[in-house]
């Protein structure tokens, strides 16, 4: 009887705050026009804000709708997913009143089935556009406006204060906030190498006495990497000496890909602001150059190209010694968890913040969600809730990770990365990992270190720029098309760089790599007039 007082008590309460306020929920909503712009709004009955009344007509109902969110990783499914949903959603209904499902695909997979599940309407709420583009994202209509009927101010007021403003807004596209920044390194540490510490050895490289003090990353040269890369693979030779990807090319180059692609870029965005070519450019030569002597000197799987092995899941096989990675504090403990293995981390370039590197693969949510409010709601508590961001960085305590006596978190008795049921590869990718625990071999003071890490950083002169290419979107699609045809044979050193560049710039140019180039100029120029830029 005394539930059911409470449940009819409930009932009238919500049906009072009706009439003073109303949620932007969907389905589940009785009028999605009358939004408040401020989450701190009362309604008149119960002093409850407009977000809080939307959580308590949620648990009213007794139909607690399941917020689906996906992203990649680099293993795909976690053998424990279901564990942690369901720590999640048990969590979140006390909190919203909603339940939690993570959809985790694999980053092979996930571009085509993520572009099928978003085109054909199947159920997902919030995604990272991360290897689909954001750009072309929101030209494919996937991505809501999140200040749609004050949707963000009203719901997602937590993570506009924990965010920085000129990161948030360098999310915008054509004006419009359709995507959400990470806590995450920006920057990123160019030219890095990540090489197992026990084949280092093998050879007898004394990688100790280069490290200058407080560095975690030995700062070298292409020359002494090359040197290292002829040394193992003379000594082991019936293991792959150098696994390749297809993000080598903007790890280890200084250029801006402007607008978040490679079809006209900056060539010296620390100081210009001309649209140039990559592809006919010195700087891409010299780099498939190098590649292809790789390839040529047996550094590189013959198998590379259709091997969708992640390359830290290949150093962990024990197949393959080393890989590209762009650096950033925490970067060793980060390497060394995901191989399974210490690793050393080499550094060959400068520290470096492209203009589109806040929003290369913000959160959104999906325009045809049901739940557009449920969907902001959650979003905003991964971004401020220290319980939830953990659960999705780290897993479950005592079954993933235990705390140790100085304040960090490592490894459960008998866990490690290869029989861990939750251990996420991509915290990066995650909305916010500076409220979740420390690692243990990390610095206490890691995220002041990524932030002064962002902050010191060399800056494009783009910084912030969003190229809206919805007017150029058939050049586009044609210019993928050629790079899909070339740009992974030549970045994996597979082809020949004085026979297939030319080809490849032959196909781009008449596929209206000029066109798209004039377009994506015409606006950088704008945006710097608007913004002081010179």
């Amino acid at each position: 009887m005394k539930k059911k007082l409470v449940i009819l008590m409930i009932l009238v309460l919500v049906l009072g705050l009706a009439g003073c306020s109303s949620s932007n929920e969907g389905s589940d909503s009785t009028d999605s026009t009358n939004n408040s712009s401020n989450s701190s709004d009362s309604s008149e009955n119960g002093n409850l804000s407009v977000a809080e009344a939307a959580i308590a007509e949620r648990k009213a109902s007794g139909e607690a709708p399941t917020i689906v969110m996906a992203f990649m990783n680099w293993a795909g499914k976690p053998a424990g997913l279901e564990r942690i949903e369901g720590l999640m959603s048990e969590y979140t209904m006390e909190k919203l009143g909603v339940k939690v499902k993570l959809e985790i695909l694999d980053v092979a997979s996930y571009s085509q089935s993520m572009t099928l599940m978003l085109s054909s309407g199947e159920h997902i709420d919030i995604f990272s556009p991360i290897v689909l583009g954001y750009t072309s994202s929101i030209n494919k209509g996937y991505t809501l406006d999140l200040e749609e009927d004050d949707l963000i101010q009203t719901y997602g007021s937590g993570i506009l204060e924990t965010m920085n403003e000129a990161y948030v807004e360098a999310c915008r596209v054509g004006g419009v906030l359709y995507g959400l920044p990470q806590q995450r390194d920006m920057a990123i540490g160019q030219g890095g190498f990540a090489i197992g510490a026990e084949y280092l050895d093998g050879i007898g490289f004394d990688y100790d006495s280069m490290y200058e003090e407080g560095n975690e990353v030995i700062y070298t040269d292409l020359e002494t990497i090359e040197d290292i890369f002829t040394q193992l693979n003379e000594a082991y030779p019936d293991m792959h000496v150098f696994a390749p990807a297809f993000t080598n090319l903007q790890q280890h180059n200084a250029y801006d890909p402007i607008g978040g692609d490679d079809y006209g870029v900056l060539l010296d965005p620390k100081n210009s602001l001309v649209v140039e070519d990559l592809w006919s450019s010195d700087l891409f030569r010299e780099f498939a150059d190098r590649m292809y002597r790789w390839n040529q000197a047996g550094f590189i799987s013959r198998d590379a190209l259709t091997d969708d092995t992640a390359p830290t899941s290949q150093v962990k096989a024990g197949t393959a010694m080393a890989y590209a990675t762009a650096t950033k504090p925490g970067i060793k403990a980060q390497e060394t968890g995901l191989c399974g293995r210490p690793v050393v981390i080499f550094q060959t370039g400068e520290d470096f913040l492209r203009s589109s590197s806040v929003s290369a693969m913000p959160w959104s949510i999906n325009s045809g969600t049901e739940y557009p409010v449920a969907s902001m709601q959650l979003l905003d508590l991964f971004y401020t809730d220290p319980y939830l961001s953990n659960l999705l960085c780290w897993g479950e305590e005592g079954v993933e990770y235990q705390k140790t006596e100085d304040g960090f978190i490592t490894f459960a008795d008998g866990i490690d990365a290869s029989n861990s049921e939750y251990y996420n590869n991509v915290n990066w990718l995650m909305p916010n990992q500076f409220i979740a625990h420390v690692w243990e071999g990390n610095d206490a003071n890691i995220w002041e270190r990524m932030e002064a890490f962002n902050n010191n950083s060399v800056k494009s002169k783009a910084l912030g720029f969003a190229f809206d290419n919805s007017s150029v979107a058939t050049e586009y699609t044609a210019l993928m098309n050629v790079y899909n045809e070339y740009a992974l044979q030549i970045i994996m050193g597979y082809v020949d760089p004085a026979v297939a560049i030319p080809e490849m710039v032959d196909k781009l140019e008449s596929s209206g790599l000029e066109t798209y180039m004039e377009a994506k100029q015409a606006a950088l120029d704008e945006w710097a007039e608007v913004n002081g830029v010179e």
